[in-house]
């Protein structure tokens, strides 16, 4: 689980998380959402807290940063940027 306060090893996996999940996310999306990829890491940091606290259960071994599991926590991400890319995508039509 994530805890809050986060501490600073904690803050900076997050930060690689959500970097990783927001690349994923463009390229899924095919744009960047607003604010460029500085709002794409924000949004991707967004998904990764909102999908590590949700109480999944656990299925057999996940790899873990800083108590963070990692292909959760890139999924949520990719997954919210991906949606914000795609309603800007189609919004700019």
């Amino acid at each position: 689980m994530f805890s809050i306060p986060p501490t600073l090893p904690q803050l900076f996996a997050l930060l690689f998380l959500a970097t990783i999940a927001a690349f994923v996310g463009e390229l899924i999306g095919g744009a960047a959402p607003d604010l460029g990829f500085l709002g794409a890491i924000l949004l991707g940091a967004l998904g990764v807290v909102i999908l590590v606290n949700l109480p999944l259960p656990q299925v057999g071994f996940e790899p873990q940063l800083e108590d963070l599991p990692v292909v959760r926590g890139v999924l949520g991400g990719a997954v919210v940027v991906a949606g914000f890319a795609w309603y800007r995508k189609r919004r700019s039509r």
